[in-house]
């Protein structure tokens, strides 16, 4: 396989990478803003029934994104833990806000430095890419 082939290669998997990254974020949202609505977490339990409904268009999202994440890296196995601490933090009877917050920003923080990481590996390519047709992108 030569090195066009490689490249572009890399390409597209970093482009569908991102994308499920995207899908990944705009999931979260609303499930991380309901989260950081601790007063209301401690007074209504519904809010935790609601939390539970968030979250399962997160776990679609995120399957997908560790699909995508073929052989595991050191990424994919973080972001698949702190799924773990969320998921037991909306089940868990004894619910604890605050830790579920803590959860919820550490996933959020995950997610950023991927999405980081992601787009500088993209312009890495990107820039190979223009090297090796001298055409600029």
């Amino acid at each position: 396989m030569d090195e066009n082939t490689v490249t572009w290669g890399q390409l597209i998997h970093l482009s569908r990478l991102l994308e499920r990254i995207v899908e990944v974020r705009a999931a979260f949202a609303p499930f991380c803003a309901t989260v950081r609505a601790r007063e209301e977490l401690l007074e209504d339990p519904q809010v935790w029934r609601r939390l539970s409904a968030l979250w399962r268009p997160c776990q679609e999202r995120l399957d997908l994104l560790l699909d995508v994440a073929v052989p595991r890296p050191d990424w994919a196995v973080e972001l698949d833990g702190l799924r773990r601490e969320l998921e037991g933090g909306v089940l868990d009877e004894a619910h604890s806000p605050a830790a579920l917050e803590d959860a919820a920003d550490a996933f959020d923080g995950a997610c950023e430095r991927l999405l980081a990481r992601t787009v500088w590996a993209l312009r890495d390519v990107v820039a190979h890419l223009e090297t090796m047709t001298g055409e600029s992108v």
